[in-house]
């Protein structure tokens, strides 16, 4: 019966037929064990044991063969174990053969739904040591490689990524769950755009390659119109080996964007903002030093001073859009910026004293710095 189950499902399924999946020799063990457990239960000589219905799950499932033709091999073989008890039998008549026939198609589904189970369970199983095994090679790909220059190459190969074009890395200030990187993935690829995303617990950081840099630069409206949070961009190169210096590089980018604000910066598009990020501790001191007094007064007050601050710069030092844009009269506006004045030794209009004043105002934007003790 074996040989015969084996020739008929080779004979009537392509996906076994010169696919060279799974072997003949594997294909009559794992015929042989079914028959063997399933003739046996019919027989009443063995108990029901599922054992060769779940080994042949998840053998199908490992070597790729469609679960429909896992369901045929069954079908047949049920087909195959009713014709030897139809050959053997005493005739129409035989009430013995009416009552197998009923047990044998219960046995057959029995036996299908054990195979389908593991079958679905070995593809779980599957997928998520692909998912692991893509997730190490994600985060290989921006680890540094200059001591096996090789390396960078095999894991873009092995990420399906072109090694050749225009190179970006992508850092996301966000809870990765808030990051739809397939939906990024898709929009990009719609560009011509080549992606690979790396999940972290701090955020998400990505890669990017492009077959130009006309192309790379549509990138930031891509982003920006999917995530809402913090995207910092690096610099465009040209080889993968610049990866890992270009993460710290969209790390800088991403820190110099306001906490909680949003937006698409690349590094370099605000150099006194990366200034400030690349030396936090040192701004945060000067930033101490220069709006001390500011910064110790209460919060409502403080914040009264730090935004007529912001919206003066914002505004290009004009009193009058100063106090449009904080719906205040321009008297209130200057009388805020003569405080600012009085407790800091600084004036705006002082060029070298605004500039301290601009530089300190950024610190406290971007990085958090407490108030100093009185």
């Amino acid at each position: 019966m074996t040989v015969e189950l084996v020739r008929r499902i080779i004979a009537t399924d392509p996906s076994y037929a010169g696919a060279g999946l799974l072997t003949e020799e594997q294909l009559r063990s794992t015929c042989l064990d079914n028959l063997t457990a399933i003739v046996g239960l019919l027989s009443g000589t063995q108990p029901l044991l599922l054992q060769s219905a779940r080994e042949a799950g998840r053998i199908k499932a490992e070597q790729g063969i469609p679960v429909a033709a896992l369901l045929h091999a069954y079908r047949l073989g049920g087909r195959l174990i009713w014709e030897e008890l139809t050959a053997r039998s005493a005739g129409p008549g035989d009430v013995r053969l009416h009552e197998l026939a009923t047990r044998l198609w219960e046995v057959i589904d029995l036996y299908s739904d054990a195979a389908v189970e593991s079958y679905r369970e070995t593809e779980v199983d599957l997928a998520r040591a692909d998912e692991q095994a893509q997730s190490r090679l994600i985060r290989t790909l921006f680890d540094d490689h200059s001591h096996s220059p090789g390396r960078i190459l095999d894991v873009l190969r092995g990420l399906g990524l072109p090694d050749g074009g225009t190179f970006t890395v992508v850092t996301v200030d966000a809870q990765p769950a808030a990051v739809p990187t397939p939906t990024l993935s898709g929009a990009l690829r719609t560009l011509g755009i080549r992606s690979a995303w790396d999940v972290r617990i701090d955020g998400v950081v990505g890669l990017m390659v492009a077959p130009a840099p006309s192309t790379m630069d549509r990138a930031g409206e891509v982003l920006s119109s999917i995530v809402a949070e913090r995207v910092g961009l690096s610099t465009p190169f040209t080889t993968p080996h610049g990866i890992a210096a270009a993460v710290a590089e969209s790390r800088q980018a991403c820190r110099s964007i306001p906490p909680g604000s949003g937006g698409v910066v690349r590094f370099g598009e605000r150099p006194v903002a990366h200034l400030l990020v690349t030396v936090p501790d040192a701004a945060r001191r000067a930033a101490t030093q220069i709006l001390g007094p500011v910064l110790m007064l209460p919060p409502t007050e403080r914040a009264d001073l730090i935004a007529v601050l912001d919206a003066w710069y914002r505004c290009g030092g004009s009193a009058a859009a100063v106090a449009e844009t904080l719906h205040c009269h321009r008297n209130t506006v200057r009388y805020r910026l003569r405080k600012i004045r009085d407790l800091t030794g600084r004036d705006t209009t002082d060029p070298r004293q605004s500039a301290e004043l601009y530089l300190a105002l950024g610190a406290i934007t971007l990085l958090e710095t407490p108030a100093p003790q009185a």
